[in-house]
């Protein structure tokens, strides 16, 4: 099973899962980075006002309370500032009066009640409460602010009226069990009362809720009651999903606009309206210079003014996304001049779904382009996608006023070229493990290494360095062969067998196998890694391979003539090592005289004896501790007219031979057969031939060469060279 390929297949349901992650977000990570990138749009491009100061704050300022007096002021102060603002479309208060006065007469005769005097004049006096009331009255256009609570009980009158289209709104808006209200003459007095919720903001206002759900009674907001009032409405008219001309599906996805007269305001589907804050600050005049001679009644004939504070001991500072501590009032200002001039936010429910498709289709796009054209193909699609995305919603809310998403979508791309990156990379390493493990049983772990690190080596071409072959074959293979005849399938695994043991021995000491050719393994060291000891381990190596075929032999109960034996030959010299073939199709091999010369060598291991015959480059700079050199003969190989000197060599940690006199009469023995002694050389054959076990094929084959020879007359510069006839 390809579970690579299977990994690959689920990133497209992974891909998918994530870009409907926003429908759910249980953390509000993408309200919240949708929030953000709102205010970000807000201050880059604010609205612009047409309104031309038809709202006005009247603003309880420091200095109001300085030369009016600490808050609250009597009521008889308020009274004056209504009868000032006597031609006003509407007076808007963004405050609660829902105790009585307490410098009112009504107050006093109550904590003078023991003063009968005092009570007498009092009773003379108009209370303050009722002189703001009929002030209230005969402006006619005055409304009252009231703030929802689940711990008040207060009765609401209604003094609008109120059209429900499509489902129920009460379903959508946030729920109050009760409502703070003013008093009761003073509400009783008003044209208008209305909400002053800030909604479910966090700390920055966005936008506000225009209706309530107070017990089951719809209280709209401040500014829409003050609206109301200023251009003397008496209904409104509340669209909800399922309405006439609203396509909702059946589905109840919520409130979808208010009406007020000519006034139509797009809501979210909780009743709220998003707020675009406007480059010009809200015309705000202190309430003392309202009071003073230097404004007339003239002065707001037709304006809509709404009565808020400023004064940081109040506690009406709120955050908007253009700004810091901004009075209350100064966002209901902005609200309702923003409803008065028809420039309205707009994110009607079918964006959302709009955003989610986005994020889907950018999500499947990156997926697929990492696929084909690895990280970068995707990381152009997130760069492009989302290029795209963010612009393009500035460029719908610069010019549309629609609120556009450019956060989520960007953030699904982002987890997604993450995720689907990093399980490609790991799919890929995985598939490269998998490919590294089967080119391992074909050649050097160390070369599959440097081609899995860098591609620089796949190409044709070679160079030249010293390095140490090593050749093995199966002694004996035709006869062994003739025995498995009817049955090929045996002989196979004896081989592979062979040929496993074997490999294993010469990769634990860091050689490359270059090639097997049929019972034969043809290795080498100092490539592709340089290796300052590779004529070491390449004679190491043929140890370990000696100890594991007897090891085998044991394990396959093979004993005397079915004893399974192989002659190695090395040889050390430079070569060309690389890339040889065709464009199509190369291997990773050597090319050089050294190397026919160890293949060579191999060959003569039987003639001569020796399980392993080195040539005269390997046994340079071996240590004289850990391993004993015995010079064998010289030799022209068959096909070289150049003379060789061959060697064999013995590990002394584990072997017997460690005889140093031996030795030095067996150089003596070369010299005398070189000379054409052949009495003396045959004195130390006759003395060592049975003695010295290793040998006796050895000096038995000299025996018989020095017969043949002591028959010739050999010339006077004869060197001892033997010229081989075969392989």
């Amino acid at each position: 099973m390809n579970f690579s390929k299977i990994g690959r297949y689920l990133l497209i349901p992974f891909a998918v899962f994530v870009s409907f992650v926003p429908i759910f977000d249980p953390l509000n990570v993408f309200s919240s980075l949708r929030n953000t990138a709102f205010d970000l749009f807000q201050n880059i491009s604010p609205r612009e006002s047409i309104s031309s100061d038809a709202v006005i704050v009247l603003d309880i300022d420091e200095k109001s309370l300085s030369q009016i007096g600490q808050w609250p002021w009597p009521r008889s102060v308020l009274a004056d500032l209504v009868n000032k603002t006597y031609l006003s479309a509407s007076l808007g208060f963004d405050i609660v009066f829902a105790e009585f006065d307490r410098t009112g007469s009504n107050e006093l005769k109550k904590q003078y009640q023991s003063n009968s005097s005092l009570i007498e004049i009092l009773n003379k006096v108009p209370d303050n409460d009722d002189i703001f009331a009929n002030s209230i009255k005969d402006h006619g256009t005055v409304v009252l602010g009231a703030i929802p609570s689940n711990t008040k009980r207060n009765d609401f009158v209604m003094k609008f009226g109120l059209i429900e289209q499509g489902d129920d709104p009460r379903k959508f808006l946030q729920k109050y069990s009760g409502i703070q209200t003013n008093l009761k003459n003073l509400d009783d007095s008003a044209t208008g009362i209305g909400s002053m919720s800030i909604g479910n903001n966090d700390s920055i206002i966005r936008r506000l809720p225009l209706f309530e759900n107070i017990n089951g009674n719809l209280v709209p907001s401040l500014s829409l009651e003050i609206l109301r009032v200023a251009i003397g409405a008496s209904t409104f008219q509340i669209k909800s999903s399922n309405a006439s001309g609203e396509s909702a599906l059946g589905e109840e996805t919520g409130i979808n606009h208010v009406k007020l007269g000519n006034l139509i305001i797009p809501t979210n589907e909780d009743g709220s309206a998003w707020i675009h804050y406007s480059n010009k600050p809200v015309k705000t005049i202190p309430i003392w210079e309202v009071l003073s001679p230097k404004y007339s009644q003239a002065d707001f004939e037709g304006k809509i003014l709404i009565v808020g504070t400023s004064a940081p001991g109040l506690f009406d500072l709120r955050s908007t996304p253009l700004e810091n501590n901004v009075p209350g009032v100064n966002i209901i200002a902005n609200l309702t001049d923003q409803i008065l001039s028809g420039q309205f936010l707009k994110r009607p429910d079918w964006i959302f779904g709009m955003e989610v498709i986005t994020g889907l289709f950018l999500a499947l796009l990156i997926t697929f382009f990492i696929q084909f054209l690895g990280p970068i193909g995707g990381l152009f699609v997130f760069v492009l996608g989302n290029g795209i995305s963010s612009f393009g919603s500035f460029y719908i809310f610069n010019s549309y006023s629609y609120l556009v998403d450019p956060v989520s979508p960007l953030v699904i791309c982002l987890i997604c070229y993450l995720v689907v990156t990093f399980f490609n990379f790991l799919f890929t390493e995985l598939e490269r493990s998998k490919v590294r493990n089967a080119f391992s049983q074909y050649m050097s772990p160390v070369m599959v290494e440097k081609l899995a690190q860098s591609s620089e080596s796949l190409k044709l071409g070679g160079e030249r360095k010293e390095m140490t072959f090593l050749f093995s074959d199966i002694r004996g293979f035709t006869s062994i062969s003739e025995k498995y005849k009817g049955d090929p399938e045996a002989l196979t695994d004896l081989i592979n067998n062979l040929l496993t043991v074997l490999s294993n021995e010469i990769l634990n000491n860091q050689g490359t196998i270059d090639k097997y050719m049929g019972d034969c393994i043809m290795a080498f060291w100092n490539a592709p890694s340089e290796d300052p000891e590779h004529r070491e381990k390449s004679i190491d190596a043929a140890f370990a391979m000696s100890k594991a075929l007897e090891q085998l032999n044991k394990d396959l109960n093979r004993y005397d003539e079915d004893k399974l034996s192989v002659g190695i030959g090395i040889n050390t010299g430079e070569c060309i090592v690389g890339n040889m073939g065709s464009d199509k199709r190369f291997d990773y091999t050597v090319l050089g005289d050294a190397v026919n010369l160890a293949s060579r060598l191999e060959g003569q291991s039987g003639n001569y004896g020796m399980q392993i015959i080195l040539g005269e480059g390997s046994i340079q700079g071996l240590s004289e501790d850990k391993y004993s050199v015995c010079e064998l003969d010289l030799i022209a190989v068959k096909g070289k007219s150049e003379p060789v000197t061959i060697y064999t060599v013995f590990n002394k940690e584990d072997s017997a031979f460690t005889d140093e006199r031996f030795l030095l009469e067996h150089q003596d023995f070369l010299k005398n057969y070189r000379s054409q002694n052949w009495l003396k050389a045959k004195e130390h054959i006759d003395k060592y031939r049975f003695s010295k076990t290793e040998f006796t094929l050895y000096y038995s084959l000299f025996s018989e060469r020095i017969d043949e020879l002591s028959k010739q007359t050999l010339p006077n510069d004869w060197s001892g060279v033997f010229i081989a006839k075969t392989k």
